[in-house]
């Protein structure tokens, strides 16, 4: 019985032996083809999330860049990418001002001289169109020229009280502070040697020696010194010597002319045109008509002969000053564009004759 029962016993351990290993045999397939297919998953091409998408971009304008293919893609990139590099600034002059040079409106001659050798300047106004600013949107109410017996040395603007005034041209401030009739008033000298002048300002918002930029605020509009109403009285000068603002802006446009403007320096006698000045004037008479015309195409800002000035000493008066140089407190005060009533500055220059 025991003989018989060895060989079943030794039969079910064989089978159970089979089934065993039957199993693992199975398990071990599953766990190949499941890494199979990990690692086929794992190569295979997916969609990218548009968010995770690299683009290279230029630095200079944030705009993607489309890469040049092919053999001189190299040499086409750094030029495209040269392209798109920001310009340089232009090169201005440094200027700076000293507190002497800020006191008046007016230098004297040798301190502000922009004129070459030659005693001639060109300033082409279409070069310049996109470097300016019409510095305040209001209408024309008081041209350049004669007032009765007085000289009035700018174009007056109507402006909305406390609105903002803007500078004409890039430049640096020269002068920032109340002055005599004029009121607080903004001196800007600018890189072509012209300086422009903003006046009867409720507020100032600029200093001496700023730095501005065309349509920079500098100003807000008001009616301080003698005005009396609010406006913009706005002046064009060279070499501390006004002319006529509307052969640089046309008041009805507000906009910067169009043309040429031809600037001249004989021995301290200033002319302005935007037609090419003669070297010298045909005759003192066409000189004296060109400057008292504020509608003429020239303006001249001296009469007969080469003009005269003094700088005011401490004692000085204008009846003083009209004894000394044979003249009359009156004809000083048209000279000038000054009232008889006008305290004199120590160091300011006054014209005589």
């Amino acid at each position: 019985m025991l003989k018989r029962s060895l060989p079943l016993a030794f039969l079910m351990l064989l089978l159970f032996s089979s089934c065993s290993v039957l199993s693992f045999s199975k398990k071990s397939k599953k766990a190949s083809s499941a890494a199979t297919v990990s690692s086929t998953a794992s190569t295979s091409t997916q969609p990218i999330p548009a968010h995770e998408v690299m683009t290279e971009v230029s630095p200079a304008t944030n705009a993607p860049i489309d890469l040049p293919e092919g053999p001189d893609s190299l040499p086409s990139l750094r030029k495209l990418q040269e392209k798109r590099q920001p310009q340089p600034m232009q090169q201005v002059p440094e200027i700076h001002f000293s507190e002497a040079e800020s006191q008046h409106v007016r230098l004297p001659a040798n301190r502000d001289n922009p004129f070459p050798a030659s005693g001639e300047i060109t300033i082409d106004l279409n070069d310049l169109q996109e470097q300016f600013f019409y510095p305040y949107p209001g209408k024309l109410i008081s041209p350049y020229g004669y007032r009765g017996r007085s000289m009035h040395t700018g174009i007056d603007i109507k402006a909305v009280p406390k609105d903002t005034i803007r500078a004409a041209f890039a430049g640096v401030v020269r002068m920032s502070k109340p002055y005599s009739g004029y009121g607080n008033t903004i001196v800007i000298r600018h890189y072509n040697g012209l300086e422009t002048l903003y006046s009867h300002n409720s507020r100032n918002l600029v200093k001496v020696n700023d730095v501005v930029q065309a349509g920079d605020p500098i100003a807000l509009a008001g009616r301080t010194g003698r005005a009396t109403t609010e406006h913009l009285h706005f002046e064009v000068r060279i070499s501390g010597e006004h002319f006529n603002p509307t052969l640089l802006v046309n008041p009805e446009a507000r906009a910067l002319r169009d043309g040429t403007l031809y600037l001249s320096n004989r021995g301290g006698r200033i002319r302005a045109s935007n037609k090419p000045l003669p070297l010298y004037a045909d005759s003192d008479e066409r000189s004296t008509k060109s400057s008292a015309s504020n509608t003429s195409s020239t303006s001249s800002t001296s009469g007969k002969g080469s003009p005269q000035y003094h700088i005011i000493r401490k004692g000085d008066t204008l009846s003083a000053l009209a004894r000394r140089y044979g003249t009359t407190v009156s004809k000083i005060c048209a000279l000038n564009g000054i009232k008889a009533t006008k305290i004199l500055q120590i160091k300011e220059r006054i014209r005589v004759k």
